[in-house]
């Protein structure tokens, strides 16, 4: 039960997991704008795919730092394990193969 994270003694509810779920990395506004900017050029579906979010969301067509946000999180200077847990789960019992 200790690694359900949704358990009420869970490692999760101690804080063990804290430093994996934070995000270390994030980006400031006036330095990631001509990289974002850059970026869209250099990928063309990508900025179809911000367009159609604009369009389709006023909200965010008028927040620019969510639309920052938005792209830095589909960027290669996203953390690929921010809000990861760090722990597995098996869906289905299957015997493991152990080396001697």
């Amino acid at each position: 039960e200790t690694l359900e994270p949704n358990a009420p003694d869970s490692w999760v509810a101690w804080n063990f997991f804290d430093p994996v779920l934070m995000q270390k990395e994030y980006f400031s506004a006036y330095v990631f704008e001509d990289l974002a900017a850059q970026y869209l050029d250099e990928h063309p579906e990508l900025r179809a795919e911000l367009d159609a979010k604009r369009n389709a969301e006023p909200e965010f067509a008028a927040n620019a730092r969510a639309q920052l946000d938005w792209v830095y999180r589909k960027s290669p200077w996203y953390e690929p394990g921010h809000r990861m847990y760090p722990v597995g789960r098996l869906l289905k019992s299957s015997a493991l193969p152990l080396e001697k």
